[in-house]
């Protein structure tokens, strides 16, 4: 009777938590995802609540029933139970490892593979400087030095169903004796799915392929954030990010050139 009890609360706390993460995942896990990069970091994270979601209702239910239903220490025979002890140890492996083959190990393959499919396009480049406690945005392809709006604040703006690659340092070209004297941050932009540190001496490398016109107006999560402590100014290192349409795009292009030509 208590394992048919058990099993019946099981099923029952399984399907709510069943439930509960495709319906997460419907409407967005953790970000408004505005790159095919975060898209791939949802579906993994769904992947993985999926899969856990039966064990973590069997631990949860087993401690509240047997808490209610047995409240002699003797009458607690998991402890003891080798048959229960070998099966918890041999699913915890089973877990470990599909989890390391997938969505860790097919993720990385599938990484690889978009970066060598990528040798034959033509990215976007934005150089991204991070300096104590500001980003600069480069565009070399358009000419633009420093992206910046009309208040002299940065901004970092990118066209839409666009592969971007940025290219990152840190390093402070208004230091007056030492420009290389920086320290390390961190890239990331939360609607992104990626975070990159970047070091002092060292030229590091992130792609993302833009897929949703969004931005900083509508949705704190796009903008670029310091992840790193790098120093009291650090919870204010941010910049807004603009996704807009490829047109949209080209216009804010002739924007910035005016804007530094004057």
């Amino acid at each position: 009777m208590d394992i048919l009890l058990f099993a019946v609360f099981w099923l029952i706390a399984t399907l709510l938590g069943e439930w509960g993460v495709h319906a997460m995942e419907a409407r967005g896990l953790y970000y408004s995802a505005a790159t095919s990069q975060a898209l791939d970091g949802e579906k993994a994270m769904a992947f993985i609540l999926t899969v856990l979601v039966p064990v973590i209702a069997f631990i949860v239910v087993m401690l509240i029933y047997t808490a209610l239903r047995f409240r002699s220490r003797r009458s607690l025979q998991f402890r003891d139970n080798k048959m229960f002890i070998g099966i918890w140890v041999l699913l915890s492996i089973a877990l470990n490892i599909l989890f390391f083959v997938h969505p860790s190990a097919s993720a990385l393959e599938q990484m690889f593979n978009n970066e060598e499919a990528r040798l034959n396009r033509h990215d976007l480049i934005v150089n991204v400087t991070a300096r104590q406690w500001e980003w600069i945005f480069s565009y070399p392809q358009y000419g633009i030095q420093t992206a910046e709006d009309s208040n002299g604040n940065s901004t970092l703006y990118l066209p839409v169903n666009q592969n971007v690659r940025f290219v990152l340092r840190s390093y402070d070209p208004y230091h007056t004796y030492d420009p290389n004297g920086a320290v390390i941050h961190d890239f990331w932009i939360p609607a992104f799915g990626l975070k990159q540190d970047i070091i002092p001496g060292e030229t590091r490398l992130e792609y993302v392929h833009t897929n949703k016109i969004t931005s900083y107006d509508v949705d704190p999560m796009v903008r670029v954030q310091c992840a790193e402590v790098c120093g009291p100014g650090h919870p204010f290192m941010e910049a807004p990010v603009h996704v807009v349409s490829s047109s949209d795009f080209l216009k804010w292009v002739q924007a910035q050139r005016k804007l530094e030509a004057s």
